[in-house]
């Protein structure tokens, strides 16, 4: 599609299986998998009484892996946001960058930029995790690899 150069913006709109895998890749691997908010009067939250002051905790890596949302939550399938299901799923089903009045600000942006970055990179290599490398998912302040991602590059 691009034919071996660097992608432009004016790419982005048919780059969308690269969109795909980003999504994909953040439903399973949110940035921020956890988000705390104070509840700033009594309210109701499914049922339970939340009273005013009451931390309540929305966590992104539970709800992209709920299986009322997802089909075969578990699996990295980007094929899954290929047929519009952004727009089929429930407010807050999938909120990788947060949502309402503290939405990321950067959000559109970091799409954008991971999408280039993707389309740029995986026309050029092939990258395959390094055989004695294991990755693990460290839950600090924000979603990481606990050390690091090592791949092998492969040129196409």
């Amino acid at each position: 599609m691009l034919g071996g150069r660097p992608p432009t913006t004016s790419d982005l709109p048919r780059l969308r299986y690269a969109e795909s895998i980003i999504k994909e890749s953040m439903r399973l691997y949110p940035p921020a998998w956890n988000i705390g908010r104070q509840a700033v009067s009594d309210t109701e939250i499914g049922g339970y009484y939340v009273p005013a002051g009451t931390q309540v905790y929305l966590s992104q890596w539970a709800v992209h892996r709920d299986p009322r949302y997802y089909d075969n939550p578990e699996e990295f399938n980007p094929g899954r946001w290929t047929d519009g299901l952004e727009k089929r799923l429930p407010k807050y089903a999938y909120f990788p960058f947060g949502g309402g009045p503290r939405l990321c600000i950067g959000n559109s942006f970091a799409m954008m930029e991971a999408v280039m970055l993707l389309a740029s990179i995986a026309q050029r290599f092939q990258l395959v995790i390094a055989p004695s490398h294991t990755v693990t998912v460290w839950p600090s302040l924000t979603l990481r690899p606990k050390r690091g991602i090592k791949v092998v590059l492969h040129r196409r």
